[in-house]
């Protein structure tokens, strides 16, 4: 039977790979617990709580919890768990930061990602980020992240359990809103991967979403929806719009310092972030566009304001996003016309040049695309254009094709006579 004192065992132990311990003492007799496993040999009572006392770069280490944060009630799990930060003492993969309680709780899941979401908050009162994509993740945190992961450490998460949180989303989902997801949820483990708070990054699903069908309208189309626009600066607004190719929020951030009605040129270089000025694009860019004479001519009836924004309502104040749908739906609704404001300016303005021909180098300039893919989505409507298959141009004569035998009926007459 194995002795329950062993000092020399217990102090050759710790010199060389750490000890196991505990600061509990007998409930009976009050004396130490001592030997291995620990234990009282008088009362034959056994502690509930150890620790590991541990040597690392010339101190003592006390490791109390696993790295699941759960203490130590066995003399067993204690033994694995020492044998465990052995090994990675011998591999090199040993971090002190794994075993503290302190650490752990600022690990789990459902800590790190309010720590996290902190940070992104900083970044939008930089106006670093987006106030609209803030609230998405925010929204996706509370709905699905934190109910998903919650106290799991986050570097105990694996591939598989991203997988299993893709297939425990909602069926009624989108396939982009999924993408959505699991894109929000690979920046979190990216910037915690950039930090070294985990080791490894998980591999993430790739979500295959279907391309979105771009739905547009002709010119006369716009006309219609323009006529049921009953205030005049709303009237503009969608005008400018429809003409120019900006975004909405492009739009509503527009200043008359970046209007030259003398040269017939107008600057986009800003952008509202919800209902706040934005110095800057989404795209970050600065277009310099040429002003359409119907615009212009718009802009020339709209009163000045104060504060220097061209589009502004009653009390001198820009534009808000939920106005501006808001009118738009209406006009269009009687005009009886299904179209999105989006769809009904922006792509509808693509649309139509790619089908009269204009290379998506100018429309893509127009627009500020960065890829060519963003502009490629218009030139699939290219209907006019795909009309050559099975339309001849004028003027053309159809040539036989090359297996085809010509028959020369005028030769064959002449040779019956």
């Amino acid at each position: 039977m194995t002795s329950l004192i062993s000092p020399l065992v217990y102090g050759f132990s710790f010199c060389m790979a750490g000890t196991i311990r505990t600061k509990q003492k007998c409930p009976k007799c009050g004396g130490k617990f001592e030997g291995e496993p620990l234990g009282c040999l008088l009362c034959l009572t056994i502690p509930t709580r150890y620790f590991l006392d541990v040597p690392w770069k010339g101190e003592r280490l006390k490791i109390y919890t696993g790295k699941d944060g759960h203490p130590i009630a066995h003399w067993e799990g204690a033994q694995r768990l020492l044998e465990a930060i052995r090994h990675e003492v011998d591999i090199g993969r040993f971090d002190p930061k794994e075993y503290q309680a302190r650490e752990l709780r600022n690990l789990r899941f459902e800590n790190y990602v309010m720590v996290w979401l902190g940070r992104r908050e900083a970044e939008c009162r930089r106006q670093h980020l987006a106030r609209s994509y803030f609230k998405d993740l925010k929204g996706a945190t509370r709905n699905y992240f934190i109910p998903f992961f919650g106290k799991k450490n986050i570097r105990d998460i694996r591939a598989g359990d991203i997988e299993d949180f893709r297939n425990s989303l909602p069926e009624t989902l989108s396939l982009k809103t999924v993408h959505n997801l699991l894109g929000m949820l690979h920046k979190l483990f990216q910037d915690a991967h950039r930090l070294r708070d985990i080791l490894h990054l998980p591999t993430f699903p790739r979500i295959k979403t279907k391309e979105p069908v771009t739905r547009w309208i002709m010119p006369e189309d716009q006309e219609k929806i323009l006529e049921h626009v009953r205030e005049p600066v709303y009237r503009a607004f969608f005008l400018f719009l429809m003409k120019e190719g900006c975004r909405p929020n492009e739009a509503r951030a527009l200043r008359w310092g970046k209007v030259d009605l003398r040269n017939d040129v107008v600057t986009i270089a800003a952008a509202m972030d919800q209902n706040e000025y934005r110095p800057s694009t989404k795209e970050g860019d600065t277009r310099i566009l040429p002003l359409n004479p119907e615009v212009k001519e718009a802009l020339l009836q709209l009163p000045r304001a104060l504060n220097g924004f061209v589009f502004v309502n009653r009390r001198g104040l820009p534009l808000s996003g939920c106005r501006v749908y808001d009118h738009w739906r209406q006009a269009a609704k009687r005009a009886g016309i299904n179209i999105t404001c989006y769809e009904g300016t922006r792509h509808s303005l693509a649309s139509q040049a790619i089908n009269r021909g204009v290379s998506e180098r100018i429309v893509g300039d127009m627009l500020g695309h960065k890829c060519k893919d963003s502009t490629r989505r218009y030139a699939k409507m290219r209907t006019e254009t795909l009309k050559q298959v099975w339309e001849p141009s004028p003027g053309t004569v159809p040539k036989p094709s090359p297996g085809a035998k010509v028959i020369n009926l005028s030769s064959g007459n002449k040779k019956k006579k």
